[in-house]
């Protein structure tokens, strides 16, 4: 399996034709898509379709707020998005892959500080229920390690994003990486860029073990067809 997730901004726009680019350039056959519009989803679905995409869950957001997407060419299994409570469900997609013997949830941060942090413990619930699983988190969490993840700047998610191993779920791009510096996003504030890694994926130690690599995409952001990296995973 080849993972891409990636927060396409504000739905892809005029950019679906090269957001479809980037899913066939990097060879991805399931991907999490970020910050999708109910406007543009049929749009990102033909897209998808015409790329041998044959897969989708994207539960329905309220009205003017943005979701998520979940497309695959491997056959899954719909599960239900209980893991954030009705109000947000339309932030996080799940399923199981049955060939696979792995469980995948895609999740879309809000990206203000309360918000965030009203929702980092619902996250952990999730994590601890399926530590003992091959269970796999990724997307766009507006977190992260505020010592490693940022050019010095906070982020008040900090102590949330660094107690993930405690429920189960190691960083999989820091456990490759090791102590590298890569960022997925800039800030612009007073004329300044200030990089985060803001996109993520998690696993459990028995998906740890079927990693066979995890990186960036920066193509995606310079070009700007989003503000966002793609964020590429290679499991066994």
């Amino acid at each position: 399996m080849i993972l891409q997730a990636w927060n396409i901004q504000a739905g892809g726009g005029t950019r679906i034709a090269e957001i479809m680019k980037s899913i066939a350039r990097n060879a991805a056959d399931t991907v999490v898509l970020g910050e999708t519009t109910p406007t543009r989803l049929e749009e990102l679905k033909t897209g998808l379709r015409a790329l041998g995409f044959s897969t989708f869950h994207a539960p329905e957001p309220p009205a003017r707020k943005r979701g998520i997407l979940l497309a695959s060419k491997r056959p899954f299994e719909k599960r239900e998005a209980s893991a954030l409570g009705p109000v947000e469900r339309h932030r996080w997609v799940e399923a199981w892959f049955p060939n696979e013997h792995l469980g995948l949830a895609g999740i879309y941060f809000p990206d203000t500080s309360k918000p965030i942090q009203a929702l980092w413990p619902r996250v952990h619930e999730a994590a601890t229920r399926r530590r003992h699983e091959q269970f796999l988190l990724v997307g766009d969490l507006n977190s992260g390690h505020g010592a490693f993840d940022t050019e010095g700047a906070d982020l008040s998610s900090d102590p949330w994003f660094t107690a993930m191993p405690f429920h189960g779920m190691v960083d999989l791009w820091r456990h490759k990486h090791r102590d590298e510096r890569e960022y997925s996003w800039y800030s612009k504030h007073s004329g300044r860029r200030r990089g985060f890694r803001l996109d993520h994926a998690f696993g459990t130690l028995s998906v740890r073990r079927r990693v066979r690599g995890v990186w960036y995409s920066h193509e995606e952001r310079l070009a700007k067809t989003s503000d966002h990296s793609a964020l590429l995973l290679s499991l066994r």
